[in-house]
């Protein structure tokens, strides 16, 4: 069987807003959306700076334990390209993910491997010079920091 090979792409992460919004139970699950005021990202081949004004339409599966992230933000690289980025994820067991968050955020191995958090970004962009980031599947590991969430974003080869 082939193995799944990867690049690393960048390290990503996004202050989100103190207050966030608790639509209640839906059908869905019960919906948390977080607004994102900021952040960054850095790596060998991209950087800049998250805008403000993207956020994250989370459910939780109460039952489950189980926080599905539905997140849009975009990007502005430090050459001034501007590229929008989605992406879904799970972060299990979504009570460990509080308890890591009320310790400082995620510190430690065992931490890492309490938390399943992981995401699957896709880019969009018009510059010709990322174009390259919209025809590649990448996934993104998370963690928790305090007023934010970080990622290590890798290139599936």
């Amino acid at each position: 069987m082939p193995e799944c090979r990867t690049r690393y792409l960048c390290t990503y992460h996004a202050n989100l807003e103190r207050v966030q919004h608790d639509t209640g139970a839906g059908h869905f699950g019960r919906r948390m959306i977080a607004v994102v005021t900021g952040g960054a990202f850095e790596g060998e081949r991209i950087r800049g700076k998250v805008l403000n004004g993207g956020g994250d339409w989370a459910t939780i599966e109460d039952d489950r334990d189980v926080l599905r992230l539905d997140a849009r933000v975009t990007w502005e690289t430090d050459d001034g390209a501007k590229i929008y980025v989605s992406y879904r994820g799970v972060l299990r067991p979504l009570s460990v993910g509080h308890e890591i968050g009320a310790r400082g955020g995620t510190k430690t191995d065992a931490d890492r491997e309490a938390l399943y958090f992981r995401t699957s970004p896709i880019f969009e962009t018009g510059d010709s010079r990322y174009r390259w980031l919209t025809d590649i599947v990448a996934i993104g590991v998370g963690s928790l920091i305090p007023g934010a969430v970080k990622y290590d974003v890798f290139e599936v080869l």
